[in-house]
């Protein structure tokens, strides 16, 4: 059980899970203080169960499409009495200064605050990212009846809120230790890779867009969906070696050691190749809008990175 609960506290975390035995204690040791914990579990075969109750997290079953469906499932059918909602993946933890900042500030935000950026550190490779990270900010913290999920993801999740949003320093940590197995990572990287190959090409048709508004000079998640467009028109091939640079050069990921040039060149080069590489694939299969869409359906359900396997 989670101890130092505070039953005055008007957040509730909210953690998505699939057979995360190795990451899910840490996740949930990070939550003391926090009266109820909802986890939204897509079928674990492992100790997830257990583990959740080992900490009297409240376990909810609902089966998996992508994390913007789930999270639009939890925030419409969970029963959360609190006004916010702490929205984690189970490699998440909130570190102890953000923690204490959530369970101070929280009860004395403005009403029309509606939403929470904070620092979104990674640790990888042996080290933990703070310059040449995917993205420096995340906002897992909002109010639940003024958000949404932005649906035009199909591997992120990302949250569209209408109102004021502030900032915090403080940091959650994205660590992922299954992914520690470098064999584990690149086969997980390869799903990924067609999943955004086939989200871009759909996005490049007109037939998937952003739920919120792509905008440079916007939100983090607004310039990211607007940066993410522009990204659409960039040539194949060159676009991975542009991505690296960024991130390992102009970011500052040089700064964060070993770490940073692995997460750089594996994440930042070598996943962005291997987009491009399934985009040409499935250019050369010369398909239609329909079947397009059947692929984006069925790759889903086979969490598979094969084209031909997508095709059914």
């Amino acid at each position: 059980m989670v101890s130092g609960m505070n039953s005055d506290v008007d957040i509730t975390p909210v953690i998505l899970t699939f057979n995360e035995e190795k990451n899910l204690a840490a996740c949930l040791s990070s939550l003391s203080g926090f009266p109820r914990v909802f986890v939204v579990d897509s079928g674990s075969t492992d100790a997830t169960p257990q583990i959740c109750k080992e900490y009297g997290a409240q376990f909810v079953y609902h089966s998996f499409l992508n994390h913007a469906t789930q999270w639009q499932w939890a925030l419409d059918h969970l029963e959360i009495e609190t006004d916010w909602v702490l929205a984690l993946d189970a490699d998440y933890v909130v570190t102890p200064e953000l923690r204490d900042r959530i369970l101070r500030e929280i009860p004395r935000l403005s009403s029309e605050v509606v939403g929470v950026y904070v620092r979104h550190l990674y640790q990888f490779g042996g080290g933990v990212i703070r310059f040449g990270g995917t993205k420096r900010t995340r906002m897992p913290i909002f109010r639940r009846k003024r958000a949404r999920t932005d649906a035009g993801d199909l591997v992120d999740s990302r949250f569209v809120v209408n109102g004021k949003i502030v900032q915090w320093p403080e940091a959650l940590l994205e660590y992922n230790r299954n992914d520690d197995d470098s064999s584990v990572w690149l086969m997980k990287q390869d799903k990924y890779a067609l999943r955004l190959a086939v989200e871009e090409e759909l996005r490049r048709r007109g037939l998937r867009c952003w739920t919120g508004k792509p905008d440079l000079f916007g939100t983090a998640d607004e310039r990211f969906s607007w940066l993410r467009d522009r990204w659409l028109h960039m040539p194949l091939f060159v676009r991975p070696l542009a991505y690296f640079l960024y991130r390992y050069v102009f970011a500052g990921g040089f700064l964060d050691g070993r770490a940073g040039f692995l997460y750089a060149a594996l994440q930042g080069f070598w996943l962005r190749l291997l987009i491009d590489v399934k985009t040409i694939e499935l250019r050369q299969l010369s398909l239609d809008d329909p079947s397009l869409l059947k692929i984006s359906k069925q790759m889903l359900q086979t969490r598979s990175g094969s084209v031909s396997q997508s095709q059914g």
